[in-house]
């Protein structure tokens, strides 16, 4: 694990994940890396941050799907623009068209309201949810994934599932868009948005939160 000490205060540096800056939690300082002379870009990430990802999969074919390309290009967007989770909740909120099936707080509110009685089985104290996603159009109230602050849930019927944010480990892309969660098909996050904007700034947000959660976590796989 790399440490590095703030100049002015002495104190452990963290660093920003969506971006090569380190920040000192006790006097606010702020440090940029030295970019390496001799480094290349990869052109194989597609301006994915490397820092955060360790880029496994071929995507030089699904990405020549709109919705794919649209996907990760917000993605990029989002964590090279934005510094946090909640930075990057707030643009979906003012920026991104909320798709019909999606509701938030303040957005088809009643879903999340109605979801609540299932969803608290695996919820702890204090845990806020910030998105219900159906799965479909036939799927209302039955096969749903619901993000909070601290994790993935996965609704499918009678059954619950869930993936907190600090677990994990590998993405996914299909070539529509929907991405799947530590190789699990059943834990998919489906692009329930039409050019996949919302779907690339809701996956940039788990992302983050997932650093969040442990900054020295390792990289993040899509395989």
């Amino acid at each position: 694990m790399e440490i590095r000490k703030c100049t002015q205060c002495g104190g452990d540096l963290k660093r920003i994940h969506t971006r090569r800056e380190w920040s000192c939690p006790f006097c606010s300082a702020r440090y940029t890396d030295e970019p390496a002379e001799t480094a290349k870009p990869r052109k194989k990430y597609y301006g994915l941050n490397e820092e955060v990802f360790l880029l496994e999969a071929d995507l030089s074919k699904i990405i020549k799907k709109d919705n794919v390309r649209c996907c990760i290009n917000t993605i990029v967007h989002c964590m090279d623009n934005y510094e946090t989770s909640g930075d990057i909740e707030e643009y979906i909120m003012r920026k991104c068209e909320i798709p019909d099936d999606v509701s938030a707080k303040g957005v088809r509110e009643e879903q999340i309201t109605n979801a609540m009685p299932r969803i608290s089985e695996v919820m702890e104290q204090g845990e806020r949810v910030i998105f219900y996603c159906n799965k479909g159009i036939l799927s209302k109230g039955k096969e749903y994934t619901v993000v909070t602050d601290r994790r993935c849930i996965f609704v499918d019927k009678k059954s619950i599932m869930q993936v907190p944010h600090i677990d994990i480990d590998t993405l996914e892309f299909s070539d529509c868009a929907n991405c799947y969660m530590n190789g699990d098909y059943s834990k998919s996050i489906i692009n329930v948005s039409g050019k996949s904007s919302f779907h690339g700034a809701l996956l940039a947000m788990i992302v983050l939160m997932s650093f969040e959660a442990d900054n020295d976590r390792e990289k993040i796989r899509i395989i």
